[in-house]
């Protein structure tokens, strides 16, 4: 029995075939064929029909209605270059691969790189990949899971997709599998399925055959877990620093003198993190990134004003190497991507304030009447650090080296923010 099917959703306009195009000020009125045809949109594998995909019949060219696929007068320059024909068949298939000292059916992949004339026509910079798959007679690809996002073409037949969103594909549909989601195929006796399976960066799935980037038991290990791992293992030494050395030493609690002079150093770090944010919340461009953004935004605005109010901070700080160091957080917002942003805010600066934030809140708690800044961090600072990891796990794994160097250096300078911040206190400025 297969699963049912998804509900069919309205071709939006955007998506509709047409089959002429025009330019300049010539127009070929295009005729587009809408009659109840529908777009099935699942997540995280999303499929597409041949149908919902915008087609063209023709192109204008000097004026000049063409084929597209005809390559003759002048229409292309691609033309004038030596073309290269590879049948499937030439390309060596491979029906099994084994991990974990299990054998796993594949029906039949052929990597397009196992071709010599294609491997040398691929770009490897930006590293697609591409390979012939087949199912037939009842064959079965396991569900499993990979890395990287993955799309696969049903060029001929159809086949049931199976894991996180089953439905039956059928010649012509696109499926678009977002990484580490579950998925399989399954044919049925007498059924056959061809395909197009392609990924956009690394290795191929089965490319090198010793050593497939799937898993198809249990979890494939996140490559996010490392990066993860590592903030864990900086911010455990982070709370090692000068800073916190004083926050235990108990000082501050019995020096009322030394507690000014703390949230006086403290507020020129409070006045770069509210333009940091600021400066985020005003270039990004993503629309459900900058709505979780406007959301942070709005819990920590005016923050600063808050630490100045509570605890009367009336002189100006000035060290140097505290300022360059706060500085650096709000140039980076202007520098970054989105990904490395959400590492340097969330991962790195809200992880560095719940600790702060825990362990001040005893401090001031008991020192002073309006604890409002610190209490707010304790608790706060503990939601904003995870804000954002949805949209890392989007990131293919080659994201991940950049994401672990800017971690790297975003704790090297919260360090140094706090290590000043801990000398002006002390008068070692």
């Amino acid at each position: 029995m297969t699963a049912p099917l998804s509900p069919p959703i309205p071709l939006p306009e955007h998506l509709q075939p047409i089959t002429s195009v025009g330019n300049e000020d010539t127009t070929r009125g295009p005729h587009r064929a809408g009659d109840g045809a529908t777009a099935t949109l699942i997540s995280p594998a999303v499929t597409r029909s041949a149908e919902q995909l915008q087609a063209i019949a023709s192109i204008e060219l000097d004026g000049k209605s063409r084929d597209p696929h005809l390559a003759g007068d002048g229409a292309t320059a691609a033309a004038h270059l030596p073309v290269l024909t590879i049948a499937r068949e030439q390309i060596r298939a491979i029906t099994s691969v084994e991990m974990d000292g299990e054998m796993h059916n594949l029906g039949q992949q052929r990597d397009f790189r196992r071709h010599e004339g294609l491997a040398a026509f691929l770009p490897e910079l930006a590293r697609p990949s591409f390979a012939w798959v087949r199912l037939r007679d009842g064959e079965t690809l396991d569900v499993h899971q990979h890395p990287t996002k993955s799309m696969i073409l049903v060029c001929s037949g159809s086949v049931l997709l199976t894991g996180d969103n089953p439905k039956q594909l059928v010649e012509g549909d696109t499926v678009c599998v977002s990484p580490f989601s579950k998925h399989g195929f399954k044919t049925r006796p007498g059924e056959v399925f061809h395909g197009l399976s392609i990924q956009f960066e690394g290795d191929g799935l089965y490319e090198k055959e010793d050593a497939a980037r799937v898993a198809f038991h249990g979890q494939l290990n996140n490559p996010l877990d490392a990066l993860y791992r590592l903030n864990d293992e900086l911010l455990e030494k982070h709370t090692r620093n000068s800073l916190f050395t004083l926050f235990n030493s108990r000082r501050l609690q019995n020096d009322p003198q030394l507690r000014a002079r703390f949230t006086t150093a403290l507020y020129v770090w409070s006045r770069y993190f509210q333009r940091m944010i600021y400066a985020r919340q005003a270039v990004c461009s993503n629309p459900v990134i900058r709505d979780e953004y406007r959301k942070h935004f709005e819990e920590e605005f005016g923050h600063d004003q808050l630490l100045r109010d509570n605890y009367n901070v009336v002189d100006e700080a000035y060290d140097p190497a505290l300022e360059a160091a706060s500085s650096w957080f709000l140039t980076q917002m202007y520098q970054l991507d989105e990904a490395q942003k959400i590492v340097v805010v969330h991962l790195v600066v809200e992880s560095s304030g719940h600790a702060f934030g825990l362990a001040t809140a005893e401090i001031f708690g008991k020192a002073a009447r309006a604890s409002n800044y610190f209490d707010v961090h304790a608790i706060a600072d503990d939601d904003h650090r995870n804000i954002g990891r949805d949209y890392l796990r989007t990131l293919p794994a080659s994201a991940l080296p950049q994401l672990m160097d800017i971690c790297r250096r975003a704790w090297d300078q919260i360090d140094l923010v706090h290590s000043r911040i801990a000398a002006w206190t002390l008068g070692q400025e």
